[in-house]
């Protein structure tokens, strides 16, 4: 930001309503946290929920009246996306609050205090345009996540926040100093500078492909991709399942909006060094490691923990693509993924608040209890990608995307990619299909039954019925994204 000191501040003035969802966020966050310690209240949920609801509305406002284009000059961008992204962010983190286990910590206000503190850097993640600020919003929600996963208050916790803090302090320092090599090389810390510079033509490439792959590191670490995966099985296992289903959701999605973004504007495409290479072998590798160390668990959660890396593995397939329709795929997926992975951690944070902790022990509940026994099959079925559901329409998206960007640019990494992605999803039925197999098929002599409120049955169905629709009318959300520009 450049110009007299009151030249910058009549630009922050001008320019501070694009980040009125931001700073309601701010203020709920600590109105909700001082009502907690100052009334000894029981719960913060009502005020949240009011927050989040005055949030989204506010959010919807700015989405459709703000320009986009550039903001604070240079620190923020605001693309038609962002209009999507935000008030969806909202809504995930209002149905966390719904959770079976999550009621223990409706207690503390911390809890609602630190949520807000992800949603706040994932919303600011989603249209920085300077790295130093893209560093720090990433750091807010990996911090706070830290903390979060902590929150169970047991040995375990403790010790899966421990490894996730060590594996995140590392990732964040080697990302810090490709960010610093990239401000070096450039003098810019906006991305569309280092666009302007890479562009220019007088590149480094060994400096500036080093410089990449450190500041990928910290990407790579937020997707849970190979090799930065390993703190997540032990995280999402020992983690509070609310907790554990939020942080899969909404810091991985924003993380690949502003990756999308950065590679749109950074004109990596003009370098010697193939990233698209790289991405693709990522990809490969995190699906067989997730989907092969998946069919080995017996922890619902610890099972999703290595379906979400492999999930991110599909995911990142929008990026490498580029094309429009790539992007829109990669969304469309995203969006089904959260839907899909929130109904995946309730069911089985409701299965482990009755004692059924391990996948064996749900033997021939499915048959006690029907609705929960039918949500289960087709979330799982979602999951692996099969049809009647959002599962097969998304994968369907990514792969036909895969498919044309191949036939345009004839890489064979390409072509190796969509082979195994389809192979894995293959993979994947034997432990997704695993789950409904004890609820309807396997014989049980326990006379113990799952028993559920009419409020998880109602969340239940509200997800199957989503997943439902976005296969039967999946132009629905098809449109929605088709009006969309990711570009300024």
């Amino acid at each position: 930001m450049r110009g007299t000191l009151n030249e910058q501040l009549q630009i922050i003035l001008g320019d501070a309503g694009i980040l009125l969802p931001e700073a309601i966020l701010i203020v709920g966050a600590f109105v909700i946290l001082m009502l907690q310690l100052l009334l000894k209240e029981k719960g913060a949920t009502t005020k949240t929920i009011v927050t989040l609801l005055i949030l989204s509305l506010v959010s919807l406002g700015v989405s459709v009246s703000a320009d986009t284009g550039i903001y604070f000059g240079g620190l923020i961008t605001k693309t038609s996306v962002v209009g999507l992204i935000k008030p969806f962010f909202v809504a995930i983190t209002g149905f966390v609050l719904f959770f079976p286990k999550g009621e223990p910590l409706q207690k503390r206000g911390e809890y609602h205090f630190m949520l807000f503190m992800i949603l706040l850097g994932a919303m600011l993640l989603v249209q920085v345009n300077n790295l130093l600020l893209f560093y720090l919003s990433l750091e807010l929600i990996s911090i706070t996540s830290y903390i979060l996963i902590s929150f169970n208050f047991d040995k375990r916790s403790f010790e899966a926040g421990i490894k996730y803090l060590l594996f995140g302090a590392m990732s964040s320092g080697l990302m810090l100093y490709g960010l610093s090599l990239l401000y070096g090389m450039s003098g810019t810390l906006e991305i569309s500078g280092l666009g302007e510079f890479i562009a220019n033509g007088n590149v480094n490439n060994h400096w500036i492909a080093l410089a990449l792959i450190l500041f990928f590191v910290g990407i790579w670490f937020k997707l849970s991709l190979v090799p930065m995966h390993i703190w997540s099985p032990d995280a999402y296992e020992a983690g509070p399942s609310p907790v554990v289903a939020y942080i899969s959701i909404v810091p991985k999605i924003a993380v690949l909006v502003f990756f999308m973004q950065f590679v749109m504007n950074a004109n990596l495409d003009l370098l010697d060094i193939d990233w698209k290479l790289i991405f693709s072998v990522l990809a490969i590798a995190s699906m067989f490691m997730g989907n092969l160390s998946a069919l080995s668990q017996h922890d619902g959660k610890r099972m999703l923990a290595y379906s979400s890396i492999a999930h991110s593995g599909m995911l990142i397939i929008g990026v490498i693509v580029g094309s429009d329709f790539g992007l829109q795929a990669m969304l469309y997926y995203a969006i089904v993924y959260a839907f899909m992975n929130l109904g995946a951690f309730y069911l089985i944070d409701l299965f482990q608040k009755q004692g059924f902790n391990t996948i064996e022990a749900l033997a021939g509940q499915g048959r006690k209890a029907p609705i929960l026994g039918i949500s289960a099959v087709i979330i799982m079925i979602s999951l692996a990608g099969l049809p009647p559901t959002a599962g097969f329409t998304a994968k369907l998206f990514v792969f036909t995307a895969l498919w044309e960007s191949y036939q345009l640019e004839g890489q064979q990494y390409l072509i190796w990619l969509f082979g195994f992605g389809l192979l894995n999803t293959a993979i994947s039925l034997f432990y997704y299909l695993k789950i409904p197999y004890y609820l309807l098929v396997h014989p049980t002599d326990s006379e113990k039954s799952i028993k559920f409120s009419i409020k998880d049955g109602t969340i239940a169905s509200i997800i199957v019925f989503l997943i439902l629709l976005l296969f039967f009318k999946a132009d629905l959300l098809l449109n929605v994204l088709n009006q969309f520009n990711f570009a300024l």
